[in-house]
């Protein structure tokens, strides 16, 4: 027995460690602090194809697919543990904060992964660093916990053999070749070391997955799985959007917008095929096995087999953003035969993931999958010889006749397969997939605002992109409404959400240029008005369909159609009226005041048409997929940091920065998602009827709103600080970027406290103490270094959660299992 001032024995360390980490349920799905994660791949994944569009040759593409390999280890890694542990209870949440951070640093080593840039800390050793730093964070969390069991610490010892080969392969390639001798090629040798240190990663996936690691929910695990395929569909849109840079400066054309939607109808198609068949069948065929033969099949279909697919989405979304790169005569050069081969390719390389997987999994073959995979390379000798614009088109006429085929020549055993899953597929309340896609299209829409206040660095900049904004949000609401009241998954249904998608997508292309012109395009704020103004129509339509034989709500329909109408005359008169004069001049204050009278008028109409008009179907649904927006946007944080010092070395006062910047996440994400969310969501509940309503209206649509303001406010001003600390010659404006730095999270704490006094009928006068003192800081710390400028808001907004969260354990105790998981 040890004496009270001896140190404690491993043993006891380790128990009390496992008594602070709770075991995951069999029937749980992803949590949100998982999604979060998720989310940070996608700038990793943009990244991937960064690196590869740098060095466009058989080289880099090796590069890519090495990091790609990688990165899937780490995600693999991390959803293996959200499978057998819940990762937002006890110790794990700030430990996921590590591994956040771990992540980001990786993503925004990519690009010097093989390549060292001048200055800072090296490149390779950054990236080796951070992904053995994920993978040993989550072999000590399963060791802690499931170190008593003899088998699974065997299987460990297993694990950490070959990991410590291939952490000796990587560390080897970040350091060695600074110092060979000049006659040897040090790229090379890293390049080698690279892929032998992957060859020994999955050698031991395939050794070690061979029924020793349990599969504790088959949900969680298939839905992980898809969540990531969505993600990496969600990069592509997003490579759609930034092909020309983030700046906002290049044309509007027609062949840009051609282009564009040709690129959403291949995305789209693809999106389709998994979502349609695949993924409900893999999964009821993972439900169906147990022990041994469940761990086989969770391995070779999900680990293995979406291996291809993410990596055919990524050179996939690497030929479209070399494509719609050279949409133009001027830049058409940059459109060869090799990217042909590129973006043809991702799409094969799909679908014989899909193929695979679909064989693998329920034996299923000689439906449209395959029909593609014979297709599209029998184009590709033709493609070779078209401009851009017609390589596209091919594609997109050989993706879509996918879709033709299953309703047309596949159409027996295309309604069988779907008699056989649909039971389980459409039942419940959970956010479906189409709906997770558009949301998605956000993201790129949220930097897009990004974008166009950085084009403006004033007040008035800002008050441009928060209107804007604000008529995105009123967009996504009143679809969030109708996917609540339109629990399908018919080919219409799936077909209106893509036109919806591919209009968002262009409004998201023109939302730089939303208050000024470019020479030699087309008007961007008559590209977003014609957007706006069709995505409403194609709205109030649906809710027509929908309310066909009821009376009641079609009168409700043309009530709302009325402030909707009105604001559409506003933007309307504004940018005929008003049209901007040449970059780099804005719209007239007078057009101005026109858009922000639009967006008051749009806003204040769910007032104006009454309570009864915001029924909801599904408080669950309508709860979750408004927790899902506010990830989004912290999703469109966490890219546009990493965009803020992307082609810069990495110093050390950039990576204190970044790390900084996820602590200021992490406490946001923990305010909301902590205990708030689920509140919310049962103070819903407990209401009936007109009240029930109300309080769903107020407490989501109109107090979510703010929220996104304040994380959007954030995301431009760290965005600044970032760049100000890595010295990036395009910084921008200190004063506004300090002000919306601070002023974001003000804005947010403050919505998030409206929201809980909104539900809860109480004051948090602690959090309401914590505004203040962000406030006060506020001018306080504008003479300040940037870097400790953030320092500063990093610790007391860290302060504040632990405080609050103290005070809230009886709260968080009180919670229910399910309540924190998506349904």
């Amino acid at each position: 027995m040890t004496s009270s001032g001896s140190a404690m024995p491993f043993g006891q360390i380790r128990a009390r460690i496992a008594t602070q980490i709770q075991p995951a349920s069999g029937g749980g799905g992803v949590t949100r602090l998982e999604l979060f994660l998720d989310l940070v791949f996608v700038y990793a994944f943009l990244n991937v194809t960064n690196l590869m569009a740098a060095n466009l040759h058989p080289r880099g593409l090796l590069q890519g697919t090495l990091v790609v390999l990688l990165l899937w280890r780490c995600w693999v890694s991390c959803a293996w543990l959200g499978n057998v542990i819940r990762l937002d209870r006890g110790l794990l949440p700030p430990i996921m904060v590590v591994l956040t951070t771990a992540i980001l640093l990786i993503g925004v080593a990519i690009p010097e992964a093989f390549t060292d840039r001048p200055g800072g800390l090296p490149g390779p050793l950054v990236f080796v660093v951070g992904f053995l730093l994920v993978r040993l964070v989550v072999l000590v969390i399963v060791a802690s916990t499931q170190w008593e069991s003899g088998r699974m610490r065997r299987s460990l010892l297993r694990a950490w053999l070959p990991l410590a080969g291939s952490a000796s392969l990587l560390l080897l390639a970040a350091l060695l070749p600074a110092h060979l001798p000049g006659s040897v090629d040090g790229g090379h040798v890293r390049l080698a070391l690279f892929l032998a240190a992957t060859v020994v990663d999955y050698l031991a996936v395939w050794n070690i997955g061979v029924g020793r690691w349990q599969i504790v929910s088959t949900r969680h695990w298939a839905e992980r799985h898809s969540l990531i395929v969505l993600i990496a569909l969600g990069e592509t849109i997003i490579s759609v959007g930034t092909s020309r840079g983030l700046v906002g400066n290049p044309p509007i054309t027609w062949s840009v917008i051609g282009g564009s939607l040709l690129a959403i109808v291949i995305a789209s198609v693809l999106w389709w095929t998994y979502f349609d068949i695949a993924r409900p069948a893999v999964e009821q065929a993972l439900a169906r096995t147990s022990g041994v033969a469940r761990s086989l099949l969770g391995r070779d279909a999900y680990v293995l087999l979406h291996l291809p697919m993410i990596g055919g989405l990524i050179l996939l979304a690497l030929g479209l953003k070399r494509g719609l790169s050279a949409t133009e005569v001027t830049t058409a050069h940059r459109w060869d035969t090799f990217s042909t081969v590129i973006l043809y390719s991702g799409v094969e390389l799909y679908l014989l993931g899909l193929f695979a997987l679909e064989w693998r999994s329920i034996r299923l073959a000689g439906r449209s999958p395959l029909l593609g995979i014979v297709l599209v390379p029998a184009l590709l000798p033709l493609a070779i010889h078209l401009p851009v614009s017609g390589a596209l088109a091919l594609l997109a006429g050989a993706t879509t006749s996918l879709v033709v085929a299953d309703r047309t020549v596949f159409r027996q055993r295309h309604r069988s397969l779907h008699g056989a899953i649909t039971p389980e597929e459409t039942h419940g309340t959970h956010i479906t997939p189409k709906e997770l896609f558009l949301d998605l299209v956000f993201v790129y829409t949220f930097i897009q605002v990004i974008v166009l206040m950085a084009r403006q660095p004033s007040v008035v900049g800002v008050i441009h992109g928060l209107t804007v904004l604000a008529l995105l949000w009123w967009v996504w609401c009143h679809y969030a409404w109708l996917g609540s009241a339109v629990r399908s998954e018919s080919g219409p249904v799936r077909l209106t959400v893509l036109v919806i998608v591919a209009l968002t997508l262009v409004l998201g292309i023109a939302i730089p240029q939303a208050f000024s012109h470019v020479s030699g395009g087309l008007p961007g704020p008559l590209i977003v008005v014609t957007c706006y103004l069709l995505l409403r129509i194609l709205h109030f339509g649906s809710f027509w369909l929908v309310a066909q034989r009821n009376p009641a709500l079609r009168r409700k329909v043309l009530r709302a159609a009325v402030p909707a109408a009105a604001a559409m005359v506003l933007l309307l008169y504004s940018v005929l009226a008003f049209p901007p004069a040449d970059e780099p001049a804005s719209i007239s204050p007078v057009g101005t005041a026109l858009w922000v009278a639009a967006a008051l008028v749009e806003l204040g109409g769910g007032y104006l048409v009454g309570r009864s008009n915001w029924q909801i179907r599904s408080v669950e649904h309508w709860t979750e997929r408004y927790a899902l927006i506010i990830l989004i946007a912290f999703g469109e944080v966490v890219i546009s940091t990493g965009l803020a010092v992307a082609g810069q070395p990495i110093s050390g006062p950039v990576g204190i920065a970044i790390t900084l910047s996820v602590v200021v996440l992490s406490t946001l994400w923990w305010v909301y998602f902590g205990v708030d969310a689920v509140l919310g969501q049962q103070a819903v509940q407990n209401q009936t009827g007109v009240a029930q309503w109300a309080m769903a209206r107020d407490a989501y649509t109109y107090l979510h709103l703010p929220m996104v303001v304040g994380l959007v406010s954030l995301a431009y001003g760290l965005r600044t600080t970032l760049a100000l600390v890595a010295d990036r010659p395009d910084a921008g404006s200190m004063p506004l970027g300090h002000f919306t730095l601070f002023g974001g999270v003000v804005v947010y704490l403050l919505a998030d406290q409206l929201f809980w006094w909104r539900t809860q009928r109480q004051a948090r006068w602690l959090r309401v103490g914590g505004i203040l003192l962000v406030v006060a800081l506020t001018p306080a710390t504008r003479p300040l270094p940037a870097l400790w400028a953030l320092g500063l808001l990093a610790a007391v907004s860290l302060g504040l959660v632990v405080i609050d969260s103290i005070r809230s354990t009886e709260l968080r105790r009180a919670l229910q299992e399910p309540s924190s998981q998506m349904p």
